[in-house]
């Protein structure tokens, strides 16, 4: 039988400099004696150390309990450490071998870690890798993908052809004022509903409900809407807007190759409004754009301004309906145009700003002859 040894030597890191010192081990059935130079033993018990590795060398680790939280760690080279560890104190050595030792700040910068990469993983990189690609998608994908949105929407089969034709006409005085051409044939679709809003789908079609149309007063303040929307299509925000909140999905099933996988989920997910929805930047880059066209097109730009300033007006009004717990569930169910757009009153005042800059250019007026009060949809 082998004769158990008590006494060994190492090295103490004292956790406060990476500076080892020599020290004397002792080994006893409930602890380890360390012994420092010209200084008393120190006793580490076995149900305090935790065996960082239990290779030679052998790393021993021991938490004191100060505000500093400090860890000390034994070093000991000697073959025979670990295995008269476990002969001599069998009982109390085997709970610090199974003991769980929890570092809460680690534990909390690794949670942390993982929340920041899950973050990049479904937020930043899909992101980034739409907004490289969506440049580099043909207009024929932007056309079908926004035909496809399109039949999610019941819009009216028969609609006024008065309306429609003015309506139409409008986005043709907008789309030849643009100074550069654009492959996009913006076409409009009118939705039955008492909602107030608009919506802009990838390759040009442009959705106008009912509700919005009735507020209406002038064919300017509908050139205002109609030169927000089709500038959403023009800088291709609707296609980034709906592939942004699939990307996670569908930049696999497009790696993949399988085109009518991704047609179908779109198809099926972007007939929620929310799907649609543009960031800040894009929405203040629609406002400034679109006003750049009613300018280039000489259709005065008080018609953006009024039209949004009654936008704001319906908004405010839905949200004080919300607070009414009376309010009745079709009123709930109806949201303004700008309710899904943010910083309404910041908008307002940078178009108002835009405006005083080209003050002092001439405006035609839209269809002199023409009453669009006449022929607007009525309640």
């Amino acid at each position: 039988m082998v004769t158990p040894k008590f006494q060994f030597s190492g090295s103490l890191f004292d956790g406060k400099s990476a500076q080892k010192q020599p020290v004397r081990i002792e080994l006893t059935p409930y602890h380890i004696a360390l012994t420092l130079p010209g200084q008393s033993a120190v006793n580490w018990p076995y149900s305090e150390i935790r065996w960082a590795a239990e290779t030679i060398p052998f790393h021993i680790e021991h938490q004191l309990n100060t505000p500093d939280e400090r860890m000390e760690t034994l070093v000991v080279e000697d073959p025979d450490f670990y295995e008269n560890c476990r002969r001599i104190a069998p009982e109390e050595f085997s709970r610090t071998t199974t003991k769980i030792s929890f570092n809460w700040k680690i534990l909390s910068a690794g949670i942390f870690s993982l929340v920041l990469f899950f973050y990049a993983a479904y937020k930043i990189v899909p992101n980034y890798l739409v907004d490289q690609l969506v440049d580099k998608i043909p207009v024929e994908w932007e056309e079908a993908l926004g035909d496809g949105v399109l039949s999610a929407f019941p819009v009216d089969k028969n609609p006024d052809p008065k309306v429609i034709a003015l309506l139409t006409d409008i986005l043709r005085l907008l789309k030849q004022s643009k100074p550069e051409e654009t492959p996009y044939n913006l076409k409009i679709f009118i939705l039955p509903t008492e909602q107030i809003n608009a919506l802009a789908l990838p390759g040009g079609n442009i959705i106008v409900f009912e509700g919005l149309l009735k507020i209406a007063d002038s064919p300017e303040e509908l050139a205002g809407v109609l030169a927000h929307e089709a500038q959403h299509i023009f800088l291709k925000h609707s296609t980034r807007g709906i592939l942004r909140n699939l990307a996670s999905g569908m930049l696999l099933t497009l790696v993949l190759g399988d085109a009518n996988a991704v047609m179908d989920s779109v198809v099926s997910i972007a007939g929620q409004l929310n799907t649609l929805g543009f960031s800040r930047k894009m929405e203040t880059e629609a406002d400034i754009k679109g006003m750049e066209l009613m300018l280039d097109a000489k259709i005065n730009p008080q018609g953006m301004l009024s039209i949004f300033k009654k936008l704001l007006k319906e908004e405010l009004k839905l949200e004080e309906n919300k607070k009414n717990s009376s309010t009745s569930k079709n009123a709930k169910e109806v949201f303004s145009y700008l309710s899904t757009h943010p910083s309404a009153k910041s908008r307002l005042k940078k178009l108002e700003k835009q405006i005083e800059y080209n003050s002092k250019k001439l405006w035609i007026p839209l269809y002199p002859n023409s009453n669009w009060n006449e022929i607007k949809p009525r309640d």
